[in-house]
């Protein structure tokens, strides 16, 4: 059985999720018409902080290892993840594809879960893993900008949002 420390290595795992949830939602918004950007995200931070502070205020449960980012599993997804958006980033600005970008970051973002899940043996992190990947490969499909809204960048934004939310809530 855990003890309390294991119990806030958990919470700050999920808090951790729960601010790049908040951090896709504002990319979903910057997506938007340009006088959506302000409310949406602003509306995107404050669920995020409500989620915050209800994950601070519950009780600690003991169910996550303190050396969950001192895991080799970890560290090599998350050393994978830098590489992979380096050049991911290079490749689709080199060959004119720029509008993938986001989708790029998503399905990278996504796999990286997959170290986690290695590293603990958590489901829900091969959940996160396949949806933001499903869902950044969807919102690829989507047509780029136009008119100021991007649906693919807001779709890719707001979708992978929603999955850390409820990720890091469950």
């Amino acid at each position: 059985m855990g003890n309390a420390s294991d119990g806030r290595a958990r919470i700050m795992g999920s808090a951790i999720g729960l601010f790049f949830g908040g951090v896709w939602s504002v990319l979903g918004a910057r997506a938007l018409s340009p006088g959506w950007h302000l409310p949406v995200a602003a509306a995107g931070i404050a669920l995020t902080v409500v989620l915050i502070f209800r994950l601070w205020r519950a009780p600690l449960r003991p169910d996550a290892s303190p050396a969950l980012f001192r895991s080799r599993y970890y560290i090599a997804a998350v050393a994978l993840e830098l590489i992979a958006l380096n050049v991911a980033g290079n490749l689709l600005l080199r060959y004119g594809l720029a509008s993938y970008l986001l989708t790029s970051i998503g399905i990278i973002v996504g796999l990286h879960f997959i170290g986690l899940w290695l590293a603990t043996r958590m489901p829900r992190f091969l959940w996160i893993a396949g949806t933001m990947c499903v869902v950044s490969t969807l919102a690829a499909f989507l047509p780029a900008a136009s008119a100021g809204f991007n649906p693919r960048n807001a779709a890719t934004g707001f979708a992978n949002a929603v999955v850390l939310w409820i990720g890091a809530s469950y």
